[in-house]
């Protein structure tokens, strides 16, 4: 009897412990996952909070890289992709050869734009690695005809290279050509979506130190 009583309990427990489960496994499901913050973004908000407080004063330049790298401990890459994101809400100015200053705007509270991908010096790492593989599987697979779609864009390259817009859609073109000619349909999805991320805010001023006629 007693037997059974006890049996009959670690049921009741066992029901309850699934229903339980299987209720936080719903409610989890239904809640909207927010996209992860990102180190640079945290940065960005810290120093933009140091600034507003008055211990970066306006005009004043920032600590180095290093210094402020050493402080946060943080990658370099990520401060990089923090001024990057505090230029674009024009709380500082990078000038080259000099450093990087606080602006006029910092002394009023600013809200941050939300790039919502990664940073522009990560997507680059990660297109080094993954193009790498991709051009050596294109070089063992691609049939005549890829070759000729790669040539074609290269041409279109050079026929667009005075117009930025149509230069910058035959470079992404141009890439994805390859990775299709790689055989893996995987990879040229994996190109592509980094190429589309190529649009961020962070991207496009970082661009903007960098893309110049000299440098083109």
């Amino acid at each position: 009897m007693a037997d059974r009583q006890s049996r009959s309990s670690a049921a009741n427990v066992d029901q309850a412990v699934n229903k339980a489960v299987r209720k936080a496994a719903r409610s989890e499901l239904l809640e909207p996952v927010s996209a992860p913050e990102r180190s640079y973004q945290r940065l960005a908000e810290q120093i933009a909070d140091l600034i507003l407080q008055g211990e970066f004063k306006v005009g004043e330049r920032l600590p180095s890289e290093r210094s402020l790298a050493e402080r946060f401990e943080i990658s370099r890459t990520s401060v990089r992709e923090a001024i990057i994101a505090l230029e674009v809400q024009g709380l500082v100015e990078v000038r080259g050869g000099s450093g990087i200053y606080v602006c006029d705007a910092a002394t009023k509270p600013v809200g941050f734009i939300p790039d919502g991908g990664a940073g522009p010096f990560e997507l680059l790492r990660a297109r080094w690695v993954i193009e790498s593989e991709v051009a050596a599987l294109a070089a063992q697979n691609r049939s005549d005809a890829d070759i000729d779609k790669i040539y074609a864009q290269l041409a279109a390259m050079g026929r667009n290279f005075n117009d930025k817009l149509a230069n910058e859609a035959d470079d992404r073109l141009f890439h994805i050509r390859i990775a299709e000619a790689s055989g893996n349909s995987v990879m040229a999805q994996v190109v592509t979506a980094l190429w589309d991320q190529l649009r961020g805010v962070l991207w496009k001023k970082l661009e903007e130190h960098f893309h110049t006629p000299q440098l083109r």
